[in-house]
């Protein structure tokens, strides 16, 4: 259930979650620090599968969400693992009162993984602030949904036909990764937003690990350029 992609970073797919009536595909990302410790990003429906995967890899010592969205599992994990630290944004601190987080993130990672995962912390929706983390090992970027990559086919079986058309519209497809119209139509004070998207496609990322589409394996660096065109214009 675990997948490499690059150095010291594994992916895992869980199930179909809805939002607003629409079937999401979810996605974790496990990073092993330099420690020998794991961190853990948007962890998907935990599995004795999974969670056997993940034990052998190491021992977790974070879990992080990437925003307020991205909240329904993170009470199995920290049960799971209850030694492990729990980050989130502050909006997301605020929506699960019943879970015990270390600390807040926002632009500056926690020693913890600095200079080992980068983080680019967008507060510029009203609706949803979002992290997106750079993990330098295996030149990874890691995006929640600042952008989705839907194929047709999971297109076809899961999204109904009316709706098929606006999403490729909106470039929320393969190839190009645009975030849903909502979020990009609420997207505002931009000019403060397109130095950290610039200084993420200037790590050069090779691959691009999204909770919601496919995986970009090569040629991250010029995905991200398509994928964030509607902000750097």
């Amino acid at each position: 259930m675990l997948q490499p992609l690059g150095s010291d970073l594994w992916f895992a797919d869980g199930g179909i979650v809805s939002f607003n009536g629409f079937d999401y595909p979810t996605r974790m990302a496990v990073v092993r620090l330099a420690d020998g410790g794991l961190w853990l990003w948007s962890p998907v429906e935990r599995t004795p599968a999974l969670e056997e995967g993940v034990r052998a890899l190491g021992p977790v010592r974070h879990i992080v969400s990437p925003n307020k969205l991205h909240y329904l599992f993170l009470a199995e994990w920290q049960a799971a693992f209850p030694d492990a630290k729990l980050w989130a944004t502050a909006s997301t601190i605020g929506k699960c009162p019943g879970l015990h987080f270390s600390g807040a993130l926002a632009a500056d990672p926690p020693d913890d993984w600095a200079g080992q995962i980068d983080q680019f912390y967008f507060t510029n929706s009203p609706f949803v602030d979002e992290l997106i983390f750079f993990h330098r090992a295996s030149r990874t970027a890691i995006i929640a949904d600042l952008s989705q990559t839907f194929s047709e086919d999971f297109l076809m079986r899961h999204w109904p036909w009316w709706i098929r058309p606006i999403a490729r519209l909106s470039k929320m497809v393969e190839g190009w990764g645009w975030p849903p119209i909502d979020y990009r139509l609420s997207f505002r004070r931009r000019a403060s937003a397109r130095p950290k998207i610039r200084a993420l496609i200037d790590e050069h990322p090779e691959h691009v690990l999204v909770a919601h589409g496919e995986v970009v394996r090569t040629g991250g660096e010029a995905f991200l350029c398509r994928a964030f065109s509607w902000l750097l214009r």
